[in-house]
């Protein structure tokens, strides 16, 4: 299933994650799984006052390719306007990652998507809103 050119990127990415980490003091935090698998993964984000995301930072446990995945959406989203990364289309992102995913390793793929999403509508890892 896996070619040869895959394996290597995924493989080379996963050794090179350069978005791995904790963001102290982080204006988004959230957290989720894929309850099937155990993949979890935590997503820090860091605005300026502006609402631009200055930087984001994954952490978790998880396959290599829901790990590269967060490494991936992290550099999507830098740089960005809180708005507009919120419009990221599932589509696309998976589009950006540019590796050929099975119908099973998709919902690995997209977990931190999700969690993404999940954090930057509001919702904390606490379930508290941000705007309480």
């Amino acid at each position: 299933m896996f070619d040869d050119l895959y394996y290597e990127y995924l493989a080379t990415r996963y050794k090179n994650l350069k978005n791995k980490g904790v963001i102290e003091n982080a204006d988004i935090v959230y957290e989720d799984g894929n309850p099937t698998c155990g993949d979890v993964i935590r997503i820090y984000v860091k605005l300026s006052p502006e609402g631009i995301i200055e930087d984001m930072k994954f952490d978790g446990k998880g396959c290599t390719i829901s790990q590269v995945s967060a490494d991936i959406l992290a550099d999507i989203v830098k740089g960005k306007r809180l708005e507009e990364a919120q419009k990221l289309e599932k589509g696309d992102f998976i589009n950006e990652l540019g590796i050929d995913l099975s119908p099973i390793r998709i919902k690995c793929a997209l977990l931190s998507y999700k969690v993404f999403k999940m954090g930057a509508y509001g919702v904390k890892v606490d379930d508290e809103r941000v705007d309480d």
